[in-house]
């Protein structure tokens, strides 16, 4: 008996010491290469404080930045050793110079998956650039003035329906937002009324929750795909719940099928402009990228409108002084067109200001991800970035630098009167990225975002509640920057 206990202690240390040799192996790495780096932790590496939910992804990783202070450092992502960049000139140089190096993204690749690997967010080259040259026409000015009656149209509807919560306090603001962008990705993507503002069940409202909700398990898919690749490749986690994909899969397969035999229904949206630039002889759709690029623009246009929306929102309401002069603006636009054109919301430059604010206080993303595809030479500096790196570029840690924001904390648009004088030393305001892989949509998001903030300001006036919350504080399960109590307000009608 005291033989078989001694001899099991002794497999169990030794099976200890061999998970803790492969755990560690990597550990020396930054070491070798004289990068400054911080302590990391057996298989977790640095990512205690965002795994154990104590702080977001994104201010986890601005906060290692302030206290580094430094061009470049070194962290463990579990096992893996990741470059964080703040330097706005190196981030110029990843992003935009030396882009060939650093065409990838560091996610998963879902290679495997028929429309995951045809996301053009994620996916790699030579595919991600043939994707992109084949969309890059749906979102031309021409395409965009042929979606604005669309997009109008649902704000009109999302007034009417804040009508009927006009003065009653505490309303839930950010569900109003989801379901105004849900609407408008419902019709402008998939060309179907969606109907969010007539019944609280309305279906892609419904889909839309699942896809980002604060589930444990949808954080844990999220988060593997973006931190953890090889597991969520080597164990097929699915960057989204099959049930959604395949639920919005039928549906705009549905759609797609019904609109190529019947070429005389036209209704201006994505899936007229997709078959339009199908009929490109240069140009060659399948319907799995067709299908992908239409789940992506559901999936991360109505989230990132709805939260841009809101927290526009939040801070004109708890900022009266600011709210009272884009509403002077919008006023004088209004009266200047008869109404809301996309000419007329194109001209309000407060209202973009407030915007850029806007996304510099709330990045959507944590950080911008980068692989470098092979061994490059750092400038002026002994670093060599070896292929096949991860390169992390903290937003929180660039929007919120005070050499570059002063008083980072608050909200003033004025930062953006000049916006020439924006990014004038390297890159350090990246709201949708930059370079070749920047947001294709991002111009989409911003019309989607202007409509609804002058519908709702030329009929409303927004109040701060007791529960509307000071400071925000954000959801740590969430990738997507979201409050954590939403954004409850009061919408009192002129």
């Amino acid at each position: 008996m005291a033989t078989v206990l001694i001899l099991s202690t002794i497999v169990l240390v030794l099976i200890c010491t061999l998970l803790d040799k492969y755990f560690t192996r990597n550990f020396n790495y930054w070491k070798s290469k004289n990068v400054f780096y911080i302590n990391p932790i057996p298989l977790l590496g640095n990512m205690l404080p965002a795994l154990t939910m104590k702080t977001t992804l994104g201010e986890w990783l601005g906060d290692l930045s302030h206290k580094i202070k430094k061009d470049y450092f070194g962290i463990f992502v579990f096992d893996q050793p990741v470059l964080v960049v703040q330097s706005p000139k190196l981030v110029k140089l990843i992003l935009q110079k030396d882009f060939e190096y650093f065409q990838n993204r560091s996610s998963a690749h879902y290679e495997h998956d028929p429309i995951l690997s045809n996301f053009m967010f994620i996916a790699k080259n030579p595919q991600w650039k043939a994707v992109r040259s084949k969309f890059s026409p749906v979102f031309s000015t021409g395409k965009l003035k042929q979606m604005f009656s669309h997009i109008l149209n649902e704000a009109n509807l999302m007034v009417d329906y804040v009508s009927n919560l006009a003065n009653v306090p505490n309303v839930e603001s950010k569900e109003i937002c989801a379901k105004f962008s849900t609407n408008v990705i419902a019709r402008c993507a998939f060309a179907i009324d969606a109907g969010c503002f007539n019944t609280e069940n309305a279906e892609f409202r419904y889909l839309g929750r699942q896809l980002f909700d604060f589930r444990y398990s949808t954080a844990f898919r999220l988060f593997s795909g973006f931190l953890a690749p090889k597991l969520a490749n080597a164990l097929d986690i699915s960057l989204f719940d099959p049930r959604v994909l395949n639920r919005l899969s039928s549906i705009f397969g549905e759609i797609l099928s019904s609109r190529i035999s019947t070429p005389e229904l036209k209704g201006k949206d994505l899936i007229d402009i997709i078959i339009e630039e199908s009929k490109n002889k240069n140009v060659h759709f399948d319907q799995n990228v067709m299908m992908a690029q239409a789940l992506q623009f559901f999936a991360a246009g109505f989230e990132s409108v709805s939260a841009i929306l809101s927290f526009t929102l939040y801070e004109l309401c708890v900022n009266p002084q600011l709210q009272d002069r884009l509403r002077t603006e919008i006023f004088e636009n209004l009266e200047k067109h008869d109404g809301i054109t996309c000419e007329g919301v194109s001209e309000m430059k407060f209202l973009d200001m407030c915007i850029a604010e806007t996304l510099r206080k709330y990045p959507a993303l944590p950080f911008l991800d980068r692989t470098c595809l092979r061994d490059y030479k750092v400038e002026n500096s002994d670093l060599v970035i070896e292929k096949a790196t991860a390169v992390y570029i903290p937003m929180f840690a660039l929007h919120y630098n005070p050499e570059f924001f002063p008083q980072p904390e608050k909200y003033d648009p004025q930062r953006f009167a000049d916006k020439s004088k924006i990014n004038k030393e390297g890159l350090y305001y990246v709201p949708f990225g930059d370079g070749p892989r920047i947001c294709i949509g991002n111009r989409f998001g911003l019309l989607t975002v202007k409509i609804g903030l002058v519908s709702l300001l030329s009929n409303y006036k927004l109040e701060a509640t007791s529960q509307t919350p000071r400071p925000i504080k954000f959801e740590p399960k969430a990738l997507i920057l979201q409050s954590n109590v939403g954004v409850p307000l009061k919408f009192v009608p002129f």
